[in-house]
């Protein structure tokens, strides 16, 4: 269902709640039912403040707690600019200050560092930059792929938090970007485009991944979250290891193509992984967000995968009972998101819909566990279930 004209937000419907979109702005929100019935007051041109009393009147809500509740809605709409309306009256929303806008040609960043060549595909690329959070050691994840080739195109990473980000390409400016995050993401985006080339993307999980026989696992989860020691040991378990930071999902098939990266194994993970990676031993400690990691060569794998069988959200609990949660395809979406998923970009109806189709249709659950047997005996065990 569209809303309004084509150029401004559109809402598709998730469950028994509302996605949000506004192609212009590349922006994604879930509403929850709540949320759903607030949007659908604003649109049809009411104040916060009659929202509220209306809450207040068909639910029985206190009138502190209708204020606040739609207070809360709303701000999130507005924060993600998709309201595609003025502020509405009483929203309080305050306005956006010219002195905050800065001119990219003002931007001054600093020497670039050599981060080394690597081959993607047919293409050689030299990393530079100027970060110091996203430099050699980040990019040595890489290092399977180093490349010796005299020629090599150059991609550079500059810009600081307080000025934003940009990503340079052959000395043409590809990117421009607020979060050191988005930087990443779009960096890592190259790559894929260059390692699988001809492919046209639906979107890009920050996200592990696995595959035991037909059945491929997508493992999304925000930094920490255990991803990488998780399929590190199931990858010597019978598992096919694919990825453990980013998996990129075929627009055509729903099919996954892995960012061919190390895996990347945290200090509090040695232990855990050193009987099934002697190299772990003698491997060299990088720094990666703050935090002593080493890299191990991936296993062998074929770099492609079919459509995930499962989503799967893995947490760690330490002395916590293994527990495996079913999740709708709200609650679905809204995790994605927390977890930096990224639609190809631009947005459009028919993209974000088709997105919407496979959250819809791919069972998705949440692990919490204390030790890897269990964790595994849980996922072998859904993987009956769904089959």
């Amino acid at each position: 269902m569209t809303i309004g004209d084509p150029i401004e937000t559109f809402a598709l419907p998730l469950g028994d709640g509302l996605v949000l979109c506004h192609p212009g702005k590349d922006r994604l929100a879930v509403l929850n039912p709540t949320g759903t019935t607030v949007w659908e007051l604003l649109r049809a041109g009411l104040a916060q403040n009659d929202i509220a009393s209306a809450f207040t009147r068909h639910f029985g809500l206190p009138v502190e707690q209708a204020s606040t509740d739609v207070a809360t809605v709303i701000a999130m709409i507005e924060e993600a600019r998709l309201s595609g309306l003025d502020p509405p009256a009483g929203t309080g929303a305050p306005p956006v200050s010219s002195a905050a806008l800065v001119c990219s040609s003002e931007l001054q960043f600093g020497p670039n560092g050599d981060c080394g060549a690597f081959r993607f595909g047919d293409r050689v690329v030299r990393v530079l930059s100027s970060i110091s959070d996203v430099g050699p050691d980040y990019f040595s994840r890489f290092r399977h792929r180093v490349a010796t080739a005299a020629e090599a195109d150059t991609l550079e990473l500059s810009g600081d938090a307080s000025r934003g980000y940009q990503l340079t390409l052959c000395h043409e400016i590809v990117a421009k970007v607020d979060s050191l995050t988005e930087l990443v993401g779009r960096t890592n985006e190259f790559f894929l485009s260059w390692e699988h080339p001809e492919v046209d993307f639906l979107a890009y999980f920050h996200a592990a991944a696995v595959r035991r026989g037909a059945s491929t696992i997508l493992l999304p989860g925000v930094s920490g979250a255990g991803k990488s020691t998780l399929v590190g040991f199931l990858a010597r378990q019978g598992y096919s290891y694919l990825s453990d930071d980013l998996v990129a999902m075929v627009a055509s098939d729903w099919s996954l193509r892995p960012l061919p990266a190390c895996l990347s194994i945290k200090s509090g993970s040695w232990p855990i992984l050193q009987g099934f990676y002697p190299q772990l031993a003698n491997s060299q400690t990088v720094r990666c967000h703050g935090r002593a990691t080493r890299y191990v060569e991936p296993p062998e794998t074929s770099g492609s995968a079919g459509t995930p069988s499962v989503i799967l959200f893995p947490a760690y609990v330490k002395d916590a009972e293994t527990h495996l949660g079913s999740l709708t395809p709200l609650r679905t979406m809204t995790r994605l998101l927390e977890a930096n998923t990224d639609l190809n970009k631009p947005l459009t109806f028919d993209r974000v819909a088709e997105f919407l189709h496979f959250v819809e249709t791919t069972p998705a659950y949440e692990l919490s566990y204390a030790d890897m047997p269990s964790a595994m005996n849980a996922i072998e065990r859904l993987l009956e279930n769904e089959a």
